[in-house]
């Protein structure tokens, strides 16, 4: 993900190190589009956002198949292999793969706007209910 201005030509500049504004307030608008591009990532912020801490990848994995109507192993499987390293790798979480456990970490007000954006589009929430029973308390 590259986040300096394109050169001549598409080229990026040689002395910029992509990840110097990684999990800071200057992502650039591609690198969210990236983020958010992969519906199993956006129901794995959406989850992530509406705790304050950690989540179990488990528990993670059983709110996003349930939101996404998709097979909670096939979900834990794509989120331990595929998205929360590419989220973690973004600097949009945190993830320990041998714990387990993950957890929401961005301050980009860019990405907190098309999160929410697309959050707003598919009916899900971004801040927890005193109601909802999905997720406990890590």
């Amino acid at each position: 993900m590259s986040h300096a201005p394109d050169g001549p030509a598409g080229e990026q500049p040689e002395n910029v190190d992509p990840r110097e504004s990684r999990g800071s307030r200057d992502r650039s608008l591609d690198d969210v589009f990236e983020v958010l591009a992969a519906e199993r990532r956006r129901y794995a912020l959406y989850v992530l956002c509406r705790r304050s801490g950690k989540v179990a990848v488990s528990e993670l994995a059983d709110a996003v198949a349930s939101s996404a109507g998709a097979n909670p192993t096939r979900v834990a499987a794509e989120l331990y292999h595929v998205h929360l390293p590419k989220l973690a790798a973004a600097g949009v979480v945190e993830y320990d793969r041998e714990d387990g456990i993950a957890r929401f970490t961005d301050d980009c007000d860019t990405l907190g706007r098309y999160l929410a954006a697309a959050a707003d589009d598919e009916d899900e929430p971004l801040r927890r209910r005193p109601d909802d029973p999905t997720l406990s308390e890590f």
